[in-house]
């Protein structure tokens, strides 16, 4: 096992609301750091956290040297803005334990405080219903990357491997395992993990553990599950307005108040809408959306084989995400 593979990171990974970055590219397809250093900063102040080389992030397009580019851009010009505290989280999954090692390597070098894996779909045909495999490469990941992983349970972006409550239970229980991301709407999946992942003999031997649903459209559901926020791309967008979602249902839950209830689900009525919206819309429609309602250029091109927004896209998104825009510009 890496020395440093249980040790505490420096930067705590509290509950709460995380956006998995787009990538902007130039029409040259190159990367355009201005504008991601502009995108990591609106969400950082508006209270949302980072997940970057993600799927949104395009991170299957990157190369390793793009990789480190992209990561200590973000550590960078998050302290020199007074955010050195808000930590990083990185996408670091690929076809092969050996790689998806190097890159969780190569991420803590660059600035990185945790790494997120999603299965190794390219030979699901061979490993997909092979348990043993699959667990064999997570424990390897596990067992190497300096810095804790997350699982990235996404059956859509990995040829159909879908891990399930039990496969997570058993990963949950490596000391360099501190959550999951669940891109597969599967509520009642998050709610046995986390309960299982919050009893008090849990915590004692193991520590925190994050369950994070991959959408915010069911983020209030969620969190009455026991889950502990989400990571979602809709947050590009409004990360405001789900930032508020947030706070206010974890405000709701605890008081019991039927006030606080009744703006949990408004909000949430907003944000299940645009999540849909930005679902249907994909990567290049989220992109659209930044350049369309935030600013030019913040969004940029998609890298081939993602085509460019079409104009069915733009006009799903110009009606779809019109009243989650005048509410996020109202806060």
């Amino acid at each position: 096992m890496s020395p440093h593979a249980t040790s505490a990171p420096a930067r705590p990974f509290p509950n709460g609301v995380y956006c998995p970055l787009i990538t902007p590219f130039t029409a040259d397809e190159e990367l355009d750091i201005p504008a991601w250093e502009t995108q990591v900063l609106r969400l950082t102040k508006a209270g949302m956290g980072l997940t970057l080389l993600g799927t949104n992030g395009e991170a299957s397009h990157l190369s390793d040297d793009e990789r480190k580019t992209l990561i200590a851009s973000a550590r960078a010009v998050l302290d020199k803005n007074g955010f050195a505290q808000t930590p990083i989280l990185v996408g670091t999954g690929t076809g092969s334990a050996h790689q998806t090692i190097k890159l969780c390597k190569d991420a803590k070098e660059a600035g990185a405080d945790y790494a997120i894996v999603i299965a190794p779909g390219y030979f699901s045909f061979a490993i997909g219903k092979n348990r043993a495999a699959l667990k064999a490469f997570f424990i390897d990941v596990l067992d190497k990357s300096p810095i804790p992983v997350m699982i990235y349970n996404f059956p859509g972006a990995a040829a159909g491997i879908d891990l399930d409550s039990d496969f997570l239970e058993e990963l949950a229980e490596h000391p360099n395992c501190f959550g999951a991301k669940l891109t597969c709407a599967g509520i009642g999946k998050g709610h046995r993990l986390a309960a299982y992942t919050q009893t008090e003999a849990y915590l004692a031997r193991h520590g925190p553990f994050q369950v994070l649903p991959g959408f915010s459209d069911y983020l209030l559901p969620a969190l009455v599950s026991r889950q502990t926020g989400c990571i979602t791309g809709t947050g590009n967008i409004i990360p405001k307005t789900i930032v508020k979602l947030y706070n206010t249902s974890v405000k709701a839950i605890a008081s019991g108040d039927a006030k606080d209830w009744a703006e949990a689900l408004k909000l949430q009525d907003i944000v299940s809408s645009a999540d849909w919206t930005v679902v249907k819309a994909g990567i290049q429609g989220t992109k659209y959306a930044l350049d369309h309602f935030i600013q030019q250029g913040l969004g940029g091109d998609p890298r081939k084989p993602i085509p460019p927004v079409d104009d069915a896209t733009k006009e799903l998104v110009e009606k779809g995400l019109k009243a989650a825009i005048a509410f996020e510009n109202s806060l």
